[in-house]
């Protein structure tokens, strides 16, 4: 009997200069715990990119291919967000001033030569951010994923045709004053925005 169940690839990232601590990696360890294997007949497979160049094709690319999943959730950090940013977009362009975790910079300031711009988020993304503020969290849509590693790794899994999204969060906060959401506000929203996803696959 062929097997129907959609597959749901989701992913956060290593530390990498200037966020020694990447709350999308304690993510990966601790999302699989909060939604098991399977979710509404939706297999979800977890992932810790290296937050290098390279691993465009090496990692990310692999992981697409070899998987073959139905959509695409990314997780990353930005110490400059105050709250949870659903990426609608990804842009042609790559940050050369800034390194990766091995020191790297992209050899050109775009993703790639054609003169394509933009590209568009394939999930639906006032949904995922609903979905995150029901669990409490400050979330919003947002039209700028930057041009790091982030918008690079969103620019290619659209650009895969399989429907994906990025989902920047902010650093954990620091002290009481701090009021970036705690991280148990950040794991809870990523479960319900994940939940989301797997209904919308059904």
């Amino acid at each position: 009997m062929k097997n129907t169940r959609k597959t749901v690839l989701v992913t956060g990232f290593s530390p990498f200069p200037g966020a020694p601590v990447n709350p999308t990696q304690r993510l990966m360890k601790r999302l699989p715990l909060r939604l098991g294997g399977h979710q509404s007949g939706v297999e979800f497979v977890f992932h810790v990119l290296p937050t290098t160049w390279a691993a465009r094709q090496q990692v990310t690319a692999k992981l697409r291919n070899d998987i073959g999943p139905d959509a695409i959730v990314h997780f990353g950090v930005d110490g400059t967000r105050r709250t949870m940013n659903i990426e609608t977009r990804a842009v042609n362009r790559a940050t050369r001033v800034r390194p990766d975790a091995a020191g790297q910079s992209p050899c050109r300031p775009e993703l790639m030569n054609e003169n394509e711009w933009t590209r568009s988020s394939t999930l639906p993304a006032r949904a995922l951010r609903d979905a995150a503020r029901a669990a409490g969290a400050p979330a919003e849509l947002s039209t700028d994923a930057g041009t790091y590693l982030c918008n690079a790794t969103l620019w290619d899994s659209i650009e895969s045709a399989i429907p994906s999204i990025f989902v920047h969060v902010p650093s954990l906060p620091r002290g009481k004053r701090d009021t970036r959401p705690a991280y148990p506000v950040i794991e809870e929203a990523a479960v319900r925005l994940l939940k989301e996803t797997a209904r919308r696959l059904q």
